[in-house]
């Protein structure tokens, strides 16, 4: 049913490469479908004629394919849009004001000395400028201005505020300065950090700890799409995370020890304030886990590859364990662990879906699977005092599971984990694997790094509350 239809004519040509005139009808419902026709539109209407040669498609086509344009800059000829169906953003006209030259060579040691630490950072500017006033009258200020995306900064220090030197950091080293006071900027390789509980927070302060022995930085103003306008008034309150000491260890409330393996599969006494005993020479500890111990210490499980291996720890000579043909196989076996009570090892895998297996280790006889859910399990132990096991996930969770293989809870632990997201950038990947020692309500959630042990997180189940108990005292993380 047509309730109003609208029709325009146009010339066109009928036949390929031979001009002709046509009448074509384009006619437009009510609803808004548009159809064109070699005959009037069905209600009579009649439209605008334009006196042009034109290539149209066939009648009944449902779009034409207009070849030649009604001559350009002629409003009266051309197709007017339905009211509201578009809408363009205002003109926006370059900067052209002049820009502070970038200084490509090393900026020198004594550029922070006697000047506060500002830092302004993110991954794309709000707008074609971003303005960044700083009123620190009295006071000399070095400026570190980082993103990802090209950033033109526009730098305005009140009456009395010294610019001692602006840095510059981008991708692609596409970002521009434009300052109204004569000062030096230095064109840098900084990554951008709009966060200070962030890895490449701690990369932007260790670079700067290098280049100018700064300790912390006094300001931080960030976020991801940066605002048109930046106020630097005030400097920060002092907090741990902005300094190179960064957030201390605390002393757990209940010490509790366990046990780490080393590369060839020996047991090193640690608890959850931090190492017992030394790594026996020449050894480094495991950190990816995959190798489970049997009550005796004779066996060892493995994972190799996608298979699971039952292993003499004296010989190192091993068999693999096959699974029935029934199972799905082994895709991404990322952790196993040993239930001492019932002589049972699980594996957990993320292919797929994910799977959850059971093996009977004193019968040697595969006792179930089933699927995870798509619960992405990086790390696994049992828990011989709650009889249990406890996952870490790749969301940052707390998993907890029956000695049955049934998921009984879980307690998302990522955010109370002081100083954790300063271990990854959250931005771009996800939480780093901790190795997980529970003895109860009390877990220990170890964090592994290039020297080892870097953290150790206490998290007491019956209070809900999380410290960091040891901290590597070489870690220049947090």
């Amino acid at each position: 049913m047509v309730v109003e239809r609208s029709c325009i004519w146009l010339w066109s040509l009928l036949l390929v490469g031979l001009p002709a005139q046509a009448q074509v009808n384009r006619c437009v419902a009510a609803d808004g479908r548009i159809e064109y026709r070699s005959q009037p539109c069905k209600d009579g209407a009649t439209g605008q004629a334009l006196t042009t040669q034109a290539t149209v498609a066939k009648p009944h086509s449902a779009m034409p394919a207009t070849a030649q344009r009604i001559q350009e800059g002629n409003a009266s000829a051309q197709l007017a849009l339905p009211s509201g169906s578009v809408r363009f953003g205002a003109p926006v006209k370059p900067i052209n004001d002049p820009q502070v030259p970038l200084l490509t060579q090393a900026p020198p040691a004594d550029l922070a000395t006697g000047a506060e630490v500002i830092l302004v950072s993110g991954y794309e500017p709000s707008a074609g400028a971003t303005q960044v006033k700083v009123d620190r009258p009295g006071k000399q200020v070095l400026l570190v201005l980082s993103s990802y995306e090209k950033i033109l900064w526009r730098v305005e220090p009140s009456p009395g505020t010294v610019i001692k030197a602006i840095l510059v950091a981008s991708y692609q080293d596409r970002s521009g300065v434009i300052a109204s006071q004569d000062t030096r900027a230095y064109l840098v390789k900084l990554p951008y950090a709009y966060q200070a509980d962030n890895i490449q927070f701690r990369q932007v302060l260790a670079r700067l700890n290098a280049w100018f022995g700064v300790d912390k930085v006094d300001a931080h103003k960030g976020s991801y799409s940066l605002p048109s306008t930046v106020e630097i008034s005030s400097l920060d309150a002092p907090r741990a995370e902005l300094s190179m000491a960064g957030v201390q260890a605390q002393a757990p409330a209940v010490p509790f020890g366990f046990h780490l393996l080393t590369a060839d599969w020996r047991q090193v006494a640690w608890s959850n304030a931090g190492p017992a005993a030394p790594v026996p020479p020449g050894q480094t500890l495991l950190t990816e886990g995959k190798v489970a111990l049997s009550p005796s210490g004779q066996q060892a499980y493995v994972l190799v590859g996608d298979g699971l291996q039952v292993m003499d720890r004296r010989t190192r000579q091993g068999v693999t364990v096959p699974l029935p043909t029934s199972f799905p196989s082994f895709s991404w076996a990322t952790d196993l662990a040993y239930d001492v009570d019932q002589d049972i090892v699980t594996v957990v895998s993320l292919g797929g879906e994910g799977y959850l297996y059971r093996y009977d280790a004193k019968r040697q006889r595969w006792l179930d699977h089933r699927s995870l859910s798509n619960v992405d399990i990086t790390s696994l132990a049992y828990d011989p005092v709650g009889k249990r096991y406890v996952a870490w996930t790749s969301d940052g969770d707390l998993l907890f599971i029956s000695n049955q293989g049934k998921a009984l809870a879980s307690k998302r632990l990522r955010q109370q984990l002081v100083g954790f997201g300063s271990t990854y950038d959250g931005n771009n990947g996800s939480p780093p694997r901790l190795t997980l020692a529970p003895r109860g309500h009390l877990i220990a959630l170890v964090h592994f790094g290039g020297r080892g042990v870097n953290h150790i997180w206490t998290y007491d189940e019956a209070k809900g509350t999380v410290l960091l108990t040891y901290k590597d005292k070489g870690s220049s993380r947090p």
